[in-house]
């Protein structure tokens, strides 16, 4: 897993560890109990990711991403 960052809601940052990434999307996990808005910019430097993606479900402590498009 990675460790990268993500702009939820506010522009808020919330450090998350990506997990399961493909070309249309990746999980997340982290450790605060929040809720994410339905779409957010997932940074990731190590893994070259930089993209807006819409959460697709979440659970508690656990996103799914799908990337947008471009």
């Amino acid at each position: 897993p990675a460790f990268g960052q993500q702009l939820p809601f506010l522009g808020e940052r919330v450090d998350v560890v990506v997990k399961n990434v493909s070309t249309t999307g990746a999980r997340v996990e982290f450790l605060r109990d929040i809720q994410l808005t339905d779409r957010v910019m997932l940074s990731e430097p190590t893994l070259r990711i930089k993209t807006w993606a819409y959460v697709v479900w979440q659970t508690r402590g656990a996103a799914g991403l799908q990337f947008v498009q471009t």
